[in-house]
């Protein structure tokens, strides 16, 4: 189970380079974890929820043939592995790794992953 991440205070905030759509914009205060130390994200791709996950991988396992049994392993491996946790991750991070736990569990080439984010 993952960190309940509770924010620091405004003085406390750790200065860190700022991207906007993929391009750098100087440095912007960052909230960190008072509990983990993970420094929140705050790029422009706001991270989803697991269950947008969840969803993809039932488009997928309806065009490629995947056991039920397969796919709570999958959804258990998902929260294992912390694609839930939208403080440090940005929207890129959970496609990548998300397309890493399909491929690994799956014979599915990444297009057809990719196809259904």
């Amino acid at each position: 189970m993952g960190c309940n991440h509770e924010s620091c205070g405004d003085a406390e905030k750790v200065w860190l380079p700022h991207t906007y759509r993929g391009c750098e914009c100087g440095l912007k205060p960052h909230p960190y974890c008072t509990k983990c130390g993970e420094v929140r994200n705050l790029s422009s791709e706001k991270p989803r929820n697991i269950g947008y996950y969840i969803n993809a991988a039932a488009a997928l396992s309806r065009e490629v043939k995947i056991a039920q049994v397969q796919m709570r392993l999958l959804f258990k491996e998902m929260e294992q592995a912390g694609l839930d946790d939208a403080y440090g991750m940005d929207r890129e991070q959970q496609e990548k790794l998300f397309i890493e736990i399909l491929k690994r569990a799956l014979n599915v080439s990444e297009n057809s992953i990719r196809g259904v984010l």
